[in-house]
């Protein structure tokens, strides 16, 4: 059973979709798993750097991307989900020279339309918004699920709203991932989105969950070799749990974004962020071992 981890945070402009397109290449060609990536994002900005705009235009004339994938099966097409996906995406290769296994379900300007259209048809046996939220949250959670036998690892790209999908990924992640830039409205944003996960309304109901407990970690993105940066983290990891790697303000780093087509060798897309990369790999690869075995436990004795 797949391992979920979402990519989140409540601001834009902290490299979400690049963070996340790095985690799901290392782990599909160094942890050699099978590897899914679901853009949540309308900015799409995930399914760019993997397929290009060609490639996403080509996906979205073909009706597979996450708003088609929501809007027909949300109220049970009997369609397959997997005819959604993008099988071996990316410009890069593994050690082999081939596309690494690495899927996607390619990201959709009209998902914030989709789920305002999903909601109007939920309100019909409900005039209460709260309940309509729930059940059409609750249902794109059982959609996102449904990937979870066919992959070791899911990530999840969010949005920086508060849309349903995003909600919904929030709860179906194993382990959110908050990426953020060394500045004082990211250390407001972090506070916001640990409230989400959480479940909590105040700060002071977060603090009494320990760091250890939490379903989410820390980023530190764009850093920079300066004493105010260096500051503004430790300040946010008095209060959040903090992952020991950071991800420094490179320009290689910066220019992965760029799709090329062809396959080239993870160090030439990344240059000399390679080594950042690999730290971030190293740190979350035991964490994700033991979480998709766990999973797979759990689904063998229900």
């Amino acid at each position: 059973m797949a391992f979920f981890m979402a990519v989140a945070n409540r601001k834009g402009g902290v490299g979400k979709s690049t963070i996340s397109v790095m985690l799901a290449q290392a782990f599909a060609i160094w942890g050699k798993k099978r590897v899914l990536m679901i853009d949540l994002d309308s900015q799409c900005n995930a399914s760019l750097i993997l397929i290009g705009g060609q490639g996403w235009r080509d996906a979205r004339n073909a009706d597979k991307t996450i708003a088609d994938f929501f809007y027909d099966l949300f109220d049970g097409i009997p369609a397959k989900p997997r005819d959604y996906l993008l099988p071996n995406v990316g410009d890069v290769q593994d050690e082999t020279g081939k596309a690494p296994r690495l899927a996607l379900l390619p990201g959709s300007l009209l998902l914030e339309d989709i789920q305002g259209e999903l909601f109007v048809r939920q309100a019909r046996e409900s005039s209460n918004p709260e309940v309509v939220a729930n059940r059409v949250r609750g249902r794109i959670e059982n959609l996102l699920r449904r990937y979870g036998a066919s992959y070791v690892l899911v990530v999840l790209d969010c949005p920086p709203g508060l849309s349903l999908a995003a909600l919904a990924a929030l709860k179906t992640a194993d382990k959110v991932i908050v990426p953020f830039k060394p500045d004082y409205v990211s250390q407001l944003a972090v506070d916001r989105i640990a409230l989400l996960i959480e479940d909590k309304g105040t700060l002071d109901a977060l603090n009494q969950v320990p760091t250890a407990e939490r379903g989410y970690l820390c980023l530190a993105n764009g850093v920079r070799n300066s004493g105010k940066d260096r500051n503004l983290i430790e300040e946010i990891g008095l209060f959040h749990p903090m992952m020991q790697t950071q991800m420094p303000q490179k320009d290689a780093i910066a220019n992965a974004f760029d799709w090329e087509p062809g396959l080239r060798t993870l160090e030439q897309k990344y240059g000399d962020g390679l080594s950042d990369m690999r730290r971030l790999y190293a740190e979350l690869a035991p964490m994700i071992e033991r979480g998709s075995q766990k999973a797979t436990l759990q689904a063998a004795n229900e």
